[in-house]
């Protein structure tokens, strides 16, 4: 794993997976448990994966950042965001792929 003085001190380039969604606050809210124990794990397996993170603001959006060691496995993995199948009450609103220039 990459953490973030090696990237800064190897200046290993890392590229994020930033992912937007929207949906039913309460239903977001709850569905942490999946997130943990089927999502991550999934992602985890990806190639290159570094790190990630989902956040939500409590009020049905969410932000979700999925870092990756090459620029080539951040592609992969936004198509496969864009692509991923979601629960009803979720909408995907975008999908971005971001240089991390650096980590604390």
């Amino acid at each position: 794993m990459v953490t973030g003085r090696r990237c800064q001190e190897a200046r290993i380039d890392v590229f994020a997976v930033v992912v937007r969604e929207s949906g039913d606050a309460k239903q977001i809210e709850s569905s942490a448990d999946l997130v943990a124990t089927g999502v991550a794990p999934r992602v985890r397996q990806a190639p290159g994966f570094v790190s990630a993170v989902w956040l939500s603001d409590g009020s049905g959006g969410t932000l979700n950042v999925l870092a990756f060691d090459s620029e080539e496995a951040a592609r992969a993995a936004l198509e496969a965001a864009r692509t991923a199948p979601r629960p009803p009450f979720m909408k995907l609103e975008s999908v971005e792929l971001l240089r991390v220039l650096a980590t604390a």
